[in-house]
């Protein structure tokens, strides 16, 4: 499908991905500016038909509208008249009506000029906004482009929460879909292993799933200034909210790069490094959606595939800092285990906290950063 579709008044715009089919499937998009957004039951009729509503103006008369239209979300899906008298029926045509609602709100959207700053009075603060939103880097190709109001209250909702980090003595932001860095624990053990490898000569570093960057950080204050600390995430919206922590807290950020989106290792082809840092996900599952994409790993692919390439990126002599924990289970710690003899690394050291868990059939979980070296 096509990335750009041609609006009148505004010109070609670039369409994310999640939202072509919203757009080019209806193929009726208007624009509704300035004294146009006062008309709240016009536009709602726009979107009701199936119409997707593009607006510009006030911020504040663009929120009303999508207050307008969340107020009366009923009215945007034909409502069957017959009622049917099964549990499970309801509950499936109540998941498919809420899914019809979601589909419905998605179609009124803000546009963002080819910088990503959205044609709003005043724009809201929002760098890196197409990344933000889930989209490569420069995937746009230096165009405008549009995002559904719900989307940016989403990424704002997010960014306006702010997480204390203790060992960074600093609070972090995390956008949708980011894992949160809620696990003071975790942090505690990725800060003992990086000053056990710390050294007093310049190295390179690379945080492999780098989610908001809170590792990155800590890598950059445990190793000084003389180690060079490389990041990415398989996210863009990981990428953006890294780079965003970065710009809040370092104000001079020499030394840090953050390099492109990627699966694992992709984004640094060609380079090598003294430490390879990665969160991996500990907890056996199936992946459902783009949050639990740090958190859930099928069968630990993700795990295997880190080892089959790891060794190709580490320089000689050089140590992987990889997080787990047993959330899954003992058998799952034992496949870590083969995995990792398998790739021919041994554990140098190795840190760990117990916590309190939530789950009833498990009170407690042990969380351990793994300092892994190769046996040759």
């Amino acid at each position: 499908m096509h990335p750009f579709y041609f609006v009148s008044n505004i010109g070609e715009l670039y369409v994310p991905t999640e939202y072509r089919e919203i757009v080019f499937a209806r193929g009726r998009v208007k624009l509704f500016a300035h004294q146009e957004l006062e008309h709240l039951n016009r536009i709602f009729t726009h979107i009701r038909h199936g119409g997707v509503a593009v607006v510009e103006g006030k911020w504040e008369q663009i929120t009303a509208v999508m207050d307008y239209i969340q107020r009366h979300k009923r009215d945007l899906v034909q409502q069957s008249p017959r009622r049917n008298r099964s549990r499970g029926r309801d509950a499936s045509r109540g998941n498919l009506v809420g899914s019809m609602q979601k589909e419905a709100l998605s179609r009124l959207m803000c546009w963002a000029d080819a910088d990503g700053i959205l044609q709003v009075e005043p724009a809201p603060v929002l760098p890196e906004l197409l990344a933000l939103a889930g989209e490569p880097m420069g995937e746009n190709q230096g165009k405008p482009f549009l995002l559904p109001l719900i989307k940016i209250q989403q990424i704002q909702d997010a960014l306006a929460k702010t997480y204390p980090i203790y060992a960074l003595d600093a609070s972090l932001v995390a956008s949708e879909n980011v894992l949160a860095p809620r696990s003071q624990e975790t942090i505690a053990c990725f800060q003992e292993a990086l000053q056990y490898v710390r050294r007093s000569y310049a190295f390179a570093v690379a945080d492999i799933g780098c989610g908001c960057g809170c590792l990155t950080l800590l890598a950059r204050q445990e190793l000084g200034d003389h180690a060079e600390v490389y990041a990415s995430d398989v996210l863009p919206e990981a990428v953006a909210t890294t780079k965003l922590n970065i710009q809040r807290l370092l104000p001079n950020s020499d030394g840090l790069t953050v390099m492109p989106a990627g699966d694992l290792f992709d984004p640094f082809s060609g380079h090598q490094f003294d430490v390879v840092i990665f969160n991996a996900p500990w907890v056996v599952a199936r992946v459902r959606n783009r949050a639990e994409l740090a958190i859930h790993d099928e069968k630990q692919e993700t795990v295997r595939r880190f080892f089959a390439q790891v060794s190709d990126f580490l320089k000689p002599g050089g140590a992987v800092l990889l997080g787990y924990a047993d959330a899954s289970g003992p058998k799952a710690i034992a496949n870590l285990e083969a995995i990792i003899a398998e790739a021919g690394f041994a554990v140098d050291a190795s840190f760990n906290r117990r916590i309190a868990t939530h789950r009833s059939k498990r009170k407690w979980e042990q969380i351990r950063v793994y300092v892994l070296r190769t046996n040759v």
